[in-house]
């Protein structure tokens, strides 16, 4: 069972399992050539009454032979884990580099606590996976097989048995391992729902107690819990079995063999060398397909485990845009040169707060022309024929009933997803043909719902401008009336925040957001609902102090409140996802 497409895709991975079952093979080898020298020094010592000096020779090189087999099998121990090791990590890299291209819009469907297991005890699992299982597996059909050969070659009629008892022994294996599998699948697939209930449980803990359903959360939790130990209990009792049912079968076939060399031995059929070198190399000749059955369960949790992260890895990424929307292909390299050079003579200008950075006049307007969008399996769009022009400088309110098109907008223009129709340009240029990584330095964003890392508060601050100066993260704090309440905090901006700002009122996290554009300090911002969480006084301030930030800036700001709509210099009515009217 070679995983053929991992090994592709990680080439050195692929040389450390090799070396590692060639030492295995190595180690296996000189194990045969040493149980037969073992053989012949008891023949001679014991049968044969040779002198010590004699078998002197035959013990020096079985020393030697022992220190071999001991160096083998420590590199080969320690090429598996190599192994492992570096599997490990690059697939959690590149697991988590495809979720950020994902997108948070394309990972809204998918249970979080299930990748967050995968991620974790999912990766974890391909430690015994690659270097016990994997390497069990290659040497369960290579050594065996040189153990045959020479077997045949002392003695051709013990071959007779192992010939039928062997395959007999691969067949119980796969019979029961097939069985192992479905059971591991299970158990995998009932820890993805307890780790679900659990963090539904954590975060929902204040609801469920309102309402009376705390004791009932509990129970479901615990029928889970049970669910999941009963499908743990059954996967170690096949395992067991399993191991169980293969030691006696091989014990069997090897008092069989027992049996006719002692029986031919008797007879004078055989030497004793021979015989005594049969049937000591006959448990090796099982030995690799024992461990084979004890590694089976780790095999089978980490197949499981490859194929939740290839699911996971088979998420799609953001869709490309339209071929309707790109220009011929002999325009496309000017078209990305003008762009790119634009949005990089933004990055010039030094950090000042309620000034523009120098290069920002270029910036020139935001169009949405014909913007569509639907989301999967949605009956309906979420956006239809969106059209409407944010004017460089200019604020522009986007207001309108919830489920109108205003969140799936924000999340278009910071491309977080693709429009099925239309495009969204950038003086004539969609934004589309943009690197993510140059347009993320162009556009800030206050969200709905702001994420709190566990970090430090300037840490949090700091998010989108790594590097930032204390009195940088200060003067970003202040615009969003935000530094009064951190200087209150025990250590002020160097406070540790608990996760998703555990320690933080929902303004003050808003705040916060808010403080995380206005040190990004880009020409382009966008609020969503940035003052939801704000009382009337809090909010007047922040209004006043965005107010000043967005002086000479381009700004979309999504909001209810007349105090937000009062400062914008456009108002655009979006109901149903489409535009209603546009006004000033």
């Amino acid at each position: 069972m070679w995983p053929r497409s991992l090994f592709a895709e990680h080439p050195l991975v692929r040389r450390w399992v090799i070396v590692s079952v060639l030492c295995g093979t190595a180690a296996a080898a000189i194990l045969v050539a040493w149980t037969i020298l073992l053989a012949g020094v008891i023949n001679d010592g014991f049968i044969q009454k040779q002198s010590f000096g004699d078998v002197l020779p035959l013990l020096e090189l079985m020393a030697v032979l022992l220190l071999l087999r001991a160096a083998c099998i420590w590199l080969a121990e320690i090429s598996s884990q190599r192994a492992s090791g570096l599997l490990r990590s690059q697939i959690r890299s590149d697991t988590l580099a495809h979720l950020v291209r994902v997108g948070p819009a394309g990972l809204s469907n998918e249970r979080t606590a299930e990748i967050t297991t995968t991620l974790g005890q999912g990766i974890d699992s391909l430690d015994p996976y690659l270097s016990r299982f994997l390497p069990a597996a290659a040497l369960s059909a290579i050594v065996p097989a040189g153990v045959f050969v020479t077997i045949g070659i002392l003695d051709p009629w013990t071959t007779l048995i192992l010939l039928f008892t062997g395959p007999m022994l691969i067949l119980l294996l796969a019979v029961i391992g097939r069985r192992t599998r479905s059971l591991t699948e299970q158990r995998f697939e009932q820890l993805g729902w307890l780790s679900s209930f659990y963090l539904d449980m954590i975060q929902g803990l204040a609801t469920l107690k309102a309402f009376g359903r705390a004791e009932e959360g509990a129970e479901m939790v615990e029928q889970v819990s049970r669910r999941y130990g009963e499908a743990t209990m059954d996967v170690l009792r096949t395992a067991f079995q399993t191991s169980l049912m293969m030691e006696w079968a091989a014990t069997a076939a090897t008092a069989l063999v027992a049996v006719q060399i002692s029986f031919r031995l008797i007879r004078g059929d055989l030497s004793f060398d021979l015989a005594l070198a049969v049937l000591m190399l006959t448990p090796e000749f099982f030995a690799p397909l024992r461990r084979l059955a004890i590694e089976y369960h780790a095999g089978q949790e980490g197949n499981t485990a490859l194929e939740r992260i290839a699911e996971i890895t088979a998420i799609p990424t953001q869709r490309l845009a339209n071929p309707s929307t790109e220009t011929p292909a002999a325009e496309t390299p000017a078209t990305e040169d003008r762009s790119t050079s634009q949005i990089k003579s933004l990055e010039s200008g030094a950090v000042q707060f309620g000034a523009v950075q120098s290069g920002a006049a270029q910036f020139g307007a935001v169009q949405f022309d014909s913007v569509g969008f639907t989301y999967p399996e949605a009956n309906s769009a979420a956006l239809e024929q969106v059209s409407f022009e944010i004017r460089h400088g200019e604020t522009v309110a986007l207001v309108g009933p919830s489920g109108a098109g205003k969140s799936t907008l924000a999340k278009l223009l910071m491309q977080f997803m693709q429009p099925d129709q239309g495009q969204i340009c950038r003086d004539g240029i969609p934004i589309q043909r943009i690197e993510h990584s140059e347009w993320r330095r162009v556009i800030s964003w206050v969200p709905q719902q702001p994420a709190v890392f566990a970090g430090t508060v300037a840490e949090n601050i700091a998010l989108g401008k790594p590097g930032s100066s204390l009195t940088q993260i200060r003067k970003a704090a202040r615009v969003a009336c935000a530094e009064e309440f951190i200087d209150a905090l025990p250590e002020g901006f160097n406070t540790l925040l608990g996760e998703n700002g555990l320690r933080l009122s929902g303004g003050q996290r808003q705040r916060l957001a808010i403080a995380r554009a206005a040190i990004m300090n880009t020409p382009l911002v966008l609020l969503d609902e940035f003052t939801a969480h704000l009382d009337e006084e809090t909010e007047a301030q922040v209004v006043s102090a965005m107010a000043s930030l967005m002086q000479g800036r381009t700004a979309l700001v999504i909001a209810h409140r007349a105090a937000t709509i009062a400062s914008a210099d456009r108002i655009v009515n979006l109901e149903a996802g489409h535009v209603i009217e546009a006004t000033r």
